[in-house]
């Protein structure tokens, strides 16, 4: 394994940058030209980026979820390495999230924030995969893989709370149902495509620097077993 990396990753992943970016700015260019809602005006277009950042959340900590299951069962780097990846990438998008949210939230309800369950289930999730991020800096080569795959697979238990957290519970300010023009359809479905080829985008990135970190690593180790195994002939 060598820190070079492989030349069809390599091309794959500037065609993959190509599309995001394209699809990103003509997003943008929608949510520019999209209707302005009658009630709440412009400031409604923040669903465009709010919306699909929550649903690429979602789908990051679920692969992160689903590499430590796959890590727990085969034992294989390149599992952690996915998981870790998705998961650094989940939490960027989650901020994206909390950040939005308030900035919608001032002019639907007239407040910054508000503890119900919508907002509260979202809040924890950000923290716990916050603290998978500092857990896992702080751990030893030894266990940081089984214990990042243990938590990413114990914290997903919030992601279903956070998805049906407005029928479960009452007090809800999140709509269960959302009613939009085609228009606006239209640019919300555009708005998750081009944030979920963005997020395959930056997750390719990620894995990138996973793959140099162990190629180093193991670089690392069969320099010290050599220059072990040249000391004892010595």
């Amino acid at each position: 394994m060598t820190t070079e990396i492989p030349v069809w990753w390599s091309r794959g992943a500037r065609w993959l940058w190509i599309a995001a970016i394209a699809l990103v700015l003509c997003s943008f260019w929608l949510v520019v030209r999209a209707p302005v809602e009658a009630i709440m005006g412009p400031v409604q277009k923040i669903v465009y980026v709010h919306v699909p950042s929550a649903i690429v959340t979602l789908l990051a900590f679920g692969v992160t979820f689903a590499a430590g299951i796959a890590y727990l069962s085969t034992k294989q780097w390149i599992w952690d390495a996915i998981g870790a990846a998705s998961c650094e990438v989940g939490l960027v998008f989650a901020t994206v999230v909390m950040i939005t949210g308030p900035l919608w939230a001032r002019s639907a309800w007239n407040t910054w924030w508000t503890w119900e369950p919508r907002l509260t289930t979202f809040l924890i999730l950000w923290i716990l995969y916050a603290g998978y991020q500092v857990i896992r800096s702080s751990l030893k080569s030894g266990s940081k893989r089984t214990i990042s795959a243990i938590m990413g697979i114990v914290f997903f238990a919030n992601l279903p709370v956070v998805w049906k957290s407005v029928e479960w519970w009452r007090g809800s300010l999140h709509p269960k149902n959302v009613t939009m023009s085609p228009d606006m359809r239209q640019v919300l479905l555009v708005g998750m495509a081009a944030w979920f080829v963005f997020y395959l985008a930056t997750f390719e990135r990620r894995l990138r620097l996973e793959w140099i970190r162990e190629a180093r690593s193991r670089e690392g180790h069969a320099t010290a077993d050599s220059a072990f195994l040249e000391a004892r002939v010595r």
